[in-house]
C-alpha cells in the first residue's frame, strides 16, 4: 500500500506542477503577443492623443433592431437594412492620376496631409508646396479644408474670414491634377466638428451641450449639415477626380447622450446600444458619400473609434466592404497599437492605411520642429507594416503622413508649414525608400530636394544653415534666431542688478523704488526691446508671402508675445515708478496674491 500511496502523491504533485507551469507559460505568451514593442518615453506619451469611439450618419433610423448573437450574424441581406447597397451616381471618373505605378512598392500610396484649420497657407505658397512634394515623389495629398472652404448656403456663415475663394480652390486642385497628385478631401462627420458646433445657433446639434466636439447622431437636422458639407466639397472636387474620400470620424469623446440619440437607441439599438448608433451613422455617411461621388470611390475613416467597437456589430453591418480604416500612431515606438488591435481590425477590414506624422504631433503647443521624433515614428511604421500587413487580406493601401496645425479647432497653433517642411520631405523620403532603413540616404535625398547644404537631425537645431525652399527664412528665424535672442534677453535681465533690486515685482507692486537707478535701467531695457523688435519684424516680413495677416498676428502673439509683453512691461513700469516723488512708510501690509 505504501508504494501505491507514494506513487499517487508524486503523480498528483507532478500534475499540479504541470498545470501551474502551463498556466505561467500561457500568461507569458499572451503578454508578449499583446504588449507594445519598445519603451514608452515621456515624449511618446505626449504625442498620444485621447481617443474614443467614432461613427457617421444613419441612413435609416427606424426598424433597426439589431442583435449581435449568432442568429442575427446569419441574418440575410434581405432583412438587414444596412447591407443593401445604395444607388450610386458617378459625377466624374475617379481613376487615380496617370503616373508611374507604385504597385509592388512597399507603400503604393504616399500621401501628404495638409491641415487647414490653422495657419492656412496663401495660395501661391500652397502651390509651391504641392510642386515640392510632387517633385519628391508623393502620390497624393489629404486636404482637410474645415472652415477654409468657400462654403455657401446655410454653411456660408460659418466659414473663416480668410477662407479660400472658389477660384483659389480651383487653383489648388488644378495644380494638384497637373502634378498628377491624387487629392483626398477630408470632411469631419462625427467628432472634431468644433468649427461649426461652437456657434450659439448650433448648440442644439451637440451630443453634450458643454462640449462642441461631437454631432448629436440622432438629430436628423444636425446630420443634414454634415451631408451638406459632403455635397459641397464633392461638387467642387468632382471635375478633378475623387478616387478616395475621407470621412474623418476620430476622437468622438462622448456620444449617444443627447436626447435624440437616446431615443434612437431605445427604439433601434437595444442590443447594440450607442456603438450600434455610431456604426450605423458611420456606414450611412460612407454610403451617402459614395452616392454623391461614385461606387468606385474608396471611403477612408480614422481607426481609433473602430478599434473599440464590438467586432460583431461591424461584421453584421458589413462595414469592411465600404470603409477602409486609416490606422494612426504618431509616437516614436508605435506604442498605442498592438497585435490584438491589428488582428481585430483585420477580421472585418480586408485592407488598411498607415498614418504617421511629419509635424503637429509632438505636443499641443510645440512650435519648433523636432525632426528626429518624426523620423523615428516613420521608421518604426516600416517595422510595424512588416509585422502586421499579412493579417489583412489586401494588405496596406499606403501611408498618410499627417501634418497637424492644431490638435483641434479650439487649440493653439503647433508647428506651422515652413517650420515642418524639412521634416515633411524627410518623412516622405523614408516612406518612398522603405523598407530600406538607410538614414544617410533618406537625409541626403531630403537635403537635395530642399536645396540644403547637408541635412542634420539634431534635436530642435535647424537641419541646415543654407537651403533654398520657400519658407526657409521663416524656419531659420523662428527656430534658430528667436531661441537665441530669448536666451540672451533672459540672461541679461536675470543678471542686471538694478532691475533685480529696484524693478522687481515687489517694487512694482508697492510703488517703492530708487529713482536714481531708473536712468540706467530704462536705456538698458529699451535696447533689449530694439533687439526683440528687429527679430519680430524680420519674422513678420519672412511670413508675409506665406500666410494671411491674421495668421501672422496669431503666431507672433502665441510664440513671441510673452517676451514682448515682458519687455514693454518693464519699460512702462520703470517710467511709472520714475514719476513717484513720495513713497510709503514701512512697514506696509503685504497682500497675499490669490
Amino acid at each position: 500500500m505504501f508504494p501505491i500511496r507514494c506513487i499517487r502523491r508524486r503523480s498528483m504533485d507532478f500534475i499540479l506542477k504541470g498545470v501551474i507551469l502551463t498556466t505561467i507559460c500561457l500568461f507569458i505568451v499572451h503578454m508578449t503577443s499583446s504588449y507594445p514593442r519598445g519603451g514608452i518615453s515621456q515624449r511618446s506619451l505626449d504625442s498620444m492623443q485621447n481617443q474614443q469611439q467614432t461613427p457617421v450618419l444613419v441612413k435609416k433610423r427606424e426598424n433597426f433592431e439589431e442583435s449581435i448573437d449568432s442568429n442575427v450574424e446569419q441574418q440575410s441581406k434581405k432583412d438587414n437594412p444596412f447591407v443593401a447597397q445604395p444607388t450610386v451616381k458617378s459625377l466624374q471618373p475617379v481613376a487615380k492620376m496617370d503616373r508611374p505605378s507604385r504597385e509592388g512598392e512597399f507603400y503604393k500610396n504616399v500621401v501628404i496631409h495638409f491641415d487647414l484649420k490653422g495657419a492656412p497657407p496663401k495660395v501661391d505658397y500652397f502651390l509651391e508646396m504641392l510642386r515640392l512634394i510632387a517633385k519628391g515623389g508623393a502620390t497624393g495629398i489629404l486636404l482637410e479644408w474645415e472652415d477654409m472652404f468657400p462654403w455657401t448656403g446655410k454653411l456660408e456663415q460659418f466659414k473663416n474670414t480668410d477662407a479660400y475663394s472658389d477660384a483659389d480652390v480651383d487653383s489648388i486642385l488644378n495644380e494638384a491634377r497637373n502634378l498628377k497628385l491624387d487629392v483626398i478631401p477630408l470632411v469631419q462627420t462625427f467628432g472634431h466638428l468644433e468649427w461649426i458646433l461652437k456657434y450659439e445657433e448650433m448648440r442644439k446639434f451637440r451630443e453634450n451641450d458643454a462640449y462642441p466636439q461631437v454631432l448629436c447622431l440622432g438629430n436628423e437636422e444636425g446630420v443634414e449639415y454634415v451631408k451638406e458639407m459632403i455635397r459641397q466639397v464633392v461638387k467642387k472636387h468632382s471635375k478633378y477626380g475623387i478616387p478616395f474620400f475621407h470621412i474623418g470620424a476620430d476622437e468622438a469623446f462622448e456620444f449617444g447622450v443627447c436626447q435624440e440619440s437616446l431615443d434612437w437607441i431605445k427604439k433601434n439599438g437595444k442590443t447594440g446600444g450607442k456603438q450600434l448608433l455610431a456604426l450605423a451613422h458611420l456606414k450611412a455617411i460612407a454610403e451617402f458619400a459614395k452616392q454623391e461621388i461614385s461606387a468606385d470611390t474608396q471611403i477612408l475613416a480614422w481607426h481609433d473609434m473602430l478599434k473599440d467597437f464590438d467586432p460583431r456589430l461591424i461584421k453584421n453591418l458589413e462595414l469592411g466592404q465600404i470603409v477602409q480604416p486609416v490606422v494612426w500612431d504618431y509616437s516614436e515606438n508605435i506604442v498605442t497599437l498592438n497585435d490584438y488591435i491589428f488582428s481585430t481590425l483585420a477580421d472585418n477590414f480586408p485592407t488598411m492605411w498607415a498614418s504617421s506624422a511629419y509635424k503637429g504631433a509632438n505636443y499641443p503647443s510645440a512650435s519648433t520642429s523636432e525632426v528626429r521624433h518624426y523620423e523615428t515614428n516613420n521608421r518604426n511604421w516600416i517595422k510595424t507594416k512588416q509585422a502586421q500587413e499579412r493579417k489583412f487580406k489586401n494588405g496596406f493601401q499606403g501611408i498618410i503622413i499627417t501634418g497637424w496645425q492644431r490638435y483641434d479647432h479650439l487649440a493653439g497653433l503647433c508647428e506651422t508649414l515652413p517650420i515642418g517642411t524639412a521634416s515633411m520631405i524627410l518623412q516622405m523620403q523614408i516612406a518612398l525608400n522603405a523598407p530600406s532603413s538607410d538614414m544617410e540616404t533618406t537625409r541626403r535625398q531630403a537635403g537635395k530636394l530642399l536645396g540644403c547644404q547637408g541635412f542634420n537631425v539634431d534635436g530642435v537645431n535647424i537641419v541646415s544653415n543654407q537651403c533654398n525652399y520657400k519658407g526657409f527664412q521663416t524656419y531659420v528665424i523662428y527656430q534658430s534666431e528667436v531661441p537665441n535672442l530669448f536666451s540672451r534677453i533672459n540672461g541679461e535681465l536675470g543678471k542686471n542688478h538694478h532691475l533685480m533690486g529696484w524693478a522687481n515685482r515687489y517694487n512694482k507692486k508697492y510703488n517703492i523704488s530708487q529713482n536714481w537707478y531708473h536712468k540706467e535701467m530704462l536705456p538698458f531695457v529699451q535696447s533689449l526691446v530694439q533687439q526683440y523688435e528687429r527679430v519680430e519684424n524680420d519674422l513678420r516680413a519672412s511670413m508675409k508671402d506665406l500666410f494671411f495677416d491674421n495668421t501672422i498676428d496669431e503666431f507672433i502673439y502665441e510664440n513671441l508675445g510673452e517676451m514682448s509683453e515682458k519687455l514693454h512691461g518693464y519699460v512702462d513700469e520703470i517710467q511709472r515708478l520714475d514719476k513717484l516723488r513720495a513713497w510709503p512708510k514701512r512697514h506696509f501690509p503685504i497682500r497675499k496674491e490669490l
